[in-house]
């Protein structure tokens, strides 16, 4: 059995496995979760022909578009967008005010923090962490998300640290540590991460 709260709303075609939550109350609605009153949440909306699987939990606000695929076990937080075709894998969590493209493959265990934009045509890459904290949860520290650009690709078990860009077309080597922009079609590896080649242009977008 799946749970769709308020005024969420699922396209035609849609499959919703089990223990699947569609427009849990995100911060905003903290109140009304509080009272039980779910049916007054704005809710979620879903696009057609979608195919989310069990265990999952899309929050209040999130629009996720036709077409986007989830593993399981995966959250996506209120106010998010989800772009047409997006592939969402396993045990992913994808916080809230964040923007993600069209036809971008999340792989399991990534980590989206708010704020964070990802443009169309992604790689994430398995256990790949954004960041957008430098002082860690101490207050009054002003949050900077981390923007991939269209086409890049981010390998396993890297980390984006706060604020940092990586460039269209641009290739993050597995467990590598980006602390500074990534330029346009650069190949990075290492902690820190640093420039060695350039991509072909047989391989860009």
């Amino acid at each position: 059995m799946y749970h769709v709260w308020g005024k969420s709303r699922i396209g035609e075609g849609t499959y919703i496995g089990e223990n699947v939550i569609i427009g849990h109350p995100g911060k905003e609605e903290v109140e009304k979760l509080l009272k039980g009153d779910l049916n007054k949440v704005d809710g979620a909306e879903v696009g057609r022909f979608c195919v989310l699987r069990a265990n999952g939990v899309i929050y209040s606000g999130a629009k996720l578009g036709d077409r986007v695929v989830t593993g399981h076990f995966y959250m996506v937080r209120e106010y998010t967008t989800v772009g047409e075709g997006t592939l969402i894998g396993s045990g992913v969590i994808i916080d809230d005010h964040v923007s993600i493209g069209k036809n971008v493959s999340i792989q399991s265990r990534v980590y989206i923090p708010t704020g964070s934009v990802i443009e169309d045509d992604v790689f994430l890459g398995p256990g790949a962490v954004l960041t957008n904290d430098k002082r860690m949860g101490r207050r009054g520290w002003k949050l900077e998300p981390v923007t991939v650009k269209r086409g890049a690709r981010v390998g396993a078990g890297s980390v984006l640290l706060p604020g940092v860009t990586v460039g269209e077309n641009a290739v993050v080597g597995a467990g590598a540590v980006v602390v500074k922009d990534v330029p346009d079609g650069a190949v990075v590896v290492g902690n820190p991460a640093r420039v060695i080649k350039e991509v072909p242009e047989e391989d860009k977008i």
